[in-house]
């Protein structure tokens, strides 16, 4: 499965974030586990764990992003676009099911965050 995020603001993490993450099918959770967070853009985001995801088109991932202390946090719901192995750990590249307001919060988290980690 290849596939390459074209965005043209996408903030690469300098030092990698852990995040909550649950996986989600058919209204059923799978499996929850914490994962680095690489990178992130407003639709999208790419992170690394040990735990290997089923490819489906029904798995849902659910993050909670909370990268400045002063922003509330963001739950959000994406899909598993693209995945890679380094090792024994998985990269995932998640496409992130946004509205409007969540992706400006989510670009204000970005900016923030990019802003006090210089």
């Amino acid at each position: 499965m290849r596939y390459r995020r074209q965005e043209t603001f996408r903030y690469i993490l300098p030092n990698p974030r852990f995040i909550p993450y649950r996986l989600i099918w058919e209204d059923k959770e799978l499996h929850d586990g914490e994962a680095q967070l690489l990178n992130i853009s407003a639709h999208g985001l790419k992170m690394r764990c040990d735990y290997l995801f089923p490819l489906s088109e029904g798995l849902k991932v659910q993050v909670k992003l909370d990268l400045v202390p002063l922003i509330q946090p963001l739950d959000l719901t994406g899909h598993v676009r693209h995945r890679g192995q380094m090792g024994s750990l998985y990269d995932y590249g998640i496409r992130l099911e946004s509205d409007s307001d969540e992706t400006q919060q989510l670009v204000t988290m970005i900016k923030a965050y990019a802003r006090e980690n210089q």
